[in-house]
């Protein structure tokens, strides 16, 4: 493996890499700044140049190398890369991401960052003339990374999601509103602004918030709540995570389609659910994270609900616009779908009424 080596560079760990696509060869001089690269492998490109050739192994035969640790080089096959990793019996604090590597390459900067807040501190103790402000030793909390941070990060699209939920509900005006685990930070926070929330999760809230009424439950019974008895309904991104165990649910592939059967269950006729899930073009099972919905699979899902409105987030996006159902081909991976359901007695139309 001589030839894998920069001598001219300083050694910190002998890594091998995994992945030999477009991040190796964009990342190559930044990965052997930091590290001696003894190895590549990949799972399926094989060697393209003299370089990859000689620094080539297969991956079953990574246990029998000595090295530090594994970069794993691949954003999107990053936990497959983990799992093949581990059943092979590579234990995870062996592996490393590109993430972490860029991380390091940003500290290289700190001396910087922390030198103009020192420069800072010495210009506010030249200028200060109040006894009250003056900086002390015992209350120090130096942040050195927001000179130059945007006025806020809106541009995803929870931000977007909470703000149509929210208008809906205040405009809907109910009686008394439920909702099945959606962010507490954002679209809960929203609602508690003009009324009361009966919030339902299985994970447990130790937090006694006022105008919040807490009810511990699996969205995938509810066998707490009865049928027929909310007027009105909401749960945004949370649907796509149930029985995937990522919240402790138990596993259960079906876990989504039972969810929306009880949903629809205890929704009252002519109540209204507000839904917010990751569509695209195609179904998709992220595991562990989440799953994608094609449009036409959520519609189908609420076979009991007619649908009243339909509005899109795109990826990074941060507002929500309608759309019509000849648009619902062209939605893209990893939108998000906010969709507006009245349940009602007889469904016979799937699009908007």
């Amino acid at each position: 493996m001589k030839d894998c080596q920069d001598t001219t560079r300083p050694v910190r760990e002998r890594i091998i890499v995994f992945g030999m696509g477009e991040e190796l060869a964009k990342n190559k001089e930044l990965i052997l700044k930091h590290f001696e690269i003894i190895g590549c492998t990949d799972s399926h490109k094989r060697p393209s140049d003299d370089w990859e050739r000689a620094c080539f192994i297969t991956p079953d035969t990574l246990l029998e190398r000595e090295f530090d640790r594994i970069l794993i080089c691949s954003s999107r096959y990053k936990d497959a890369i983990r799992v093949r990793l581990f059943k092979t019996g590579i234990k995870t604090e062996k592996m490393m991401f590109l993430d972490e590597l860029n991380a390091r390459e940003k500290a290289a900067d700190s001396d910087l960052l922390f030198q103009d807040v020192v420069q800072d501190m010495d210009l506010y103790n030249a200028k200060n003339r109040e006894k009250d402000f003056e900086i002390r030793e015992n209350s120090l909390h130096l942040i050195e990374n927001e000179k130059n941070c945007e006025a806020a990060e809106v541009a995803t699209h929870y931000f977007a999601q909470d703000i149509w939920g929210a208008r809906k509900i205040y405009e809907n005006n109910p009686r008394d509103h439920y909702d099945i685990g959606s962010s507490l930070n954002g679209f809960i926070a929203h609602l508690l602004v003009f009324r009361e929330v009966i919030y339902i999760d299985i994970r447990p809230l130790k937090q006694k918030i006022p105008g919040l009424r807490y009810l511990y439950g699996n969205a995938m019974d509810l066998e707490n709540i009865k049928s027929g008895s909310v007027e009105s309904l909401s749960s945004l991104s949370v649907i796509e995570h149930f029985g995937l165990g990522r919240y402790g649910d138990p596993i259960d592939p079906e876990g989504y389609r039972k969810g929306a059967e009880n949903m629809q269950r205890i929704l009252a006729v002519g109540g209204r659910l507000y839904l917010g899930v990751p569509v695209g073009p195609e179904d998709k099972c992220v595991f562990n994270a989440h799953r994608i919905f094609k449009i036409e699979t959520v519609i189908k899902l609420f076979d009991k609900c007619v649908l009243k409105d339909i509005a899109i987030v795109e990826p990074e996006g941060a507002w929500a616009h309608s759309i019509q159902e000849e648009e619902y081909g062209n939605v893209k991976e990893f939108s998000c779908g906010l969709f507006e359901f009245e349940k009602a007695e007889n469904v016979k139309k799937r699009g908007i009424i």
